[in-house]
């Protein structure tokens, strides 16, 4: 069984109910449900049972800091063995492919090239390396935002699931492959599709770090000592035209690879995830927005630039 498709595809299937229920009925909802859906500045605020304070532990939203510094040593490491085992061609750790084994099943079949796998496996380590530098030295997380233990420990396991759903349809990390080919990683065998997913990928790489920043000088001074900690309404950059472009941003790169990594099966299971989780966070800041301020741009859309 592949543990890794079933943990995206339930955590999916939450997603979409829960998100459906509480965008709908809300005001019906137990308090325990809310809290585990929404966090920070739309966070739960009414009163809850002594249950529900049981049931769900909260811990502070700037914790969001330590999913990006548990990633960076595995995806270091990670990008340390791809960079071995398809520039080098080297063999891939032994205790690595049981562990794939393991999560994803023994009869694991190689559907990516080396190429495709090597991109995409370098592009989200440079996600993940610029997260750490966003959440530690550009972020201003406010003192009371929280988010369940739940969330929490969603966005630990999303990142290494990330990089075994990547390796585990991977040549030279499966114990077969739909081509001998696919083995091979040269220059030669980028395509052009490679080139526009890179160049995709790093346009919205860098936007997300534009907008992370337009958000963290709203709380900073002329000479960016922080003043403050509550919220105010952005613009610039794709702020024109979206509420939560660095969102925006997080689901274009990941079609990106998806667009990359289009036989690989499992990744699908991820690209679902994170699709469902970013258009139900986008719906709620959107939301969230329009009440708070009379004056927010009427023409600033939720998902799609003058539409939607």
């Amino acid at each position: 069984m592949n543990y890794i498709s079933l943990g995206f595809s339930l955590l999916t299937s939450a997603i979409i109910i829960g998100g459906s229920l509480v965008n709908t009925l809300e005001d019906k909802l137990p308090a325990f449900i809310l809290k585990n859906f929404k966090y920070g500045k739309f966070g739960f605020k009414g009163k809850q049972s002594r249950l529900a304070s049981k049931i769900v532990i909260d811990v502070p939203k700037s914790w969001f800091k330590h999913y990006y510094l548990f990633a960076i040593y595995i995806y270091a490491y990670g990008f340390y063995v791809a960079t071995c085992t398809y520039i080098f061609d080297y063999e891939a750790p032994k205790w690595l492919i049981d562990c794939l084994n393991l999560v994803c099943g023994q009869h694991r079949v190689a559907t990516t090239s080396a190429a495709k796998t090597y991109i995409a496996f370098t592009l989200l380590t440079l996600q993940v390396f610029r997260r750490v530098y966003d959440t530690h030295f550009v972020s201003v997380f406010a003192k009371q935002g929280r988010m369940s233990l739940t969330l929490y420990l969603i966005g630990l396991y999303h990142y290494p699931a990330c990089a075994l759903a990547i390796l585990c349809e991977a040549p030279k990390f499966t114990s077969q492959s739909l081509s001998p080919v696919m083995d091979t990683f040269t220059t030669a065998s980028i395509s052009k599709v490679d080139i526009f997913v890179i160049i995709l990928f790093m346009w919205a790489w860098w936007h997300q770090h534009v907008a992370t920043k337009i958000l963290a000088n709203l709380r900073k001074d002329e000479k960016g000592t922080v003043v403050s900690d509550a919220h105010k309404i952005p613009h610039g950059d794709w702020f024109k035209y979206l509420t939560a472009p660095h969102q925006t941003a997080e689901i274009i790169m990941y079609a990106a690879l998806t667009i990359l990594l289009w036989t690989n099966l499992t990744w699908f299971f991820v690209f679902t995830w994170v699709l469902s989780n970013q258009i139900e966070t986008i719906l709620l800041s959107h939301w969230w927005y329009l009440e708070k301020f009379d004056d927010f741009p009427k023409n600033r859309k939720a998902l799609i630039p003058f539409l939607y």
